[in-house]
């Protein structure tokens, strides 16, 4: 992980994903169209025991990433915090049966639905570049102070 004075800059790909990214989630019938597909995807599914889940996995945690096991940006994610040695849970949601429905649940909570979806002290930081994101909050030097005060570092 780079030194927290801004050198460390995303590669031009990484960046130009990002903003469109951003772009998506603020053009709203777009995005609300995103959260109906993740919400069809999903199937039909308890709503209620399904944010239950969420609060537990949220509340519990100093930390928790909500993860697709391949996904570049989620893999990059987990890696800045394990190379920090910060204590995160990572929640492999396309390698449990309830995956798709947390993530349905989860859009509706942030307005996302990329991953990852990465909480710190119960509150949505976004994803690993985005909304402000994890490796955005490190290279403002402000990841670390938002780590320590969870209980993760």
């Amino acid at each position: 992980m780079a030194a927290n004075d801004g050198s460390k800059k995303d590669s031009p790909l990484e960046g130009m994903i990002n903003s469109l990214s951003v772009a998506v989630t603020n053009f709203q019938p777009l995005n609300d169209g995103k959260k109906w597909l993740a919400k069809v995807q999903a199937g039909g599914y308890a709503e209620g025991e399904m944010s239950a889940k969420l609060d537990q996995y949220i509340q519990n945690n100093p930390v928790v990433v909500f993860s697709w096991s391949r996904c570049p940006f989620c893999v990059k994610a987990k890696a800045a915090l394990k190379s920090m040695n910060a204590d995160f849970l990572a929640v492999e949601l396309d390698q449990m049966p309830e995956g798709a429905a947390l993530r349905a649940e989860l859009a509706k909570r942030t307005n996302r639905t990329s991953m990852p979806n990465i909480w710190i002290s119960q509150k949505p930081i976004g994803g690993c570049n985005d909304g402000p994101g994890l490796l955005t909050l490190d290279r403002k030097g402000e990841l670390r102070p938002m780590l320590q005060s969870a209980g993760a570092l």
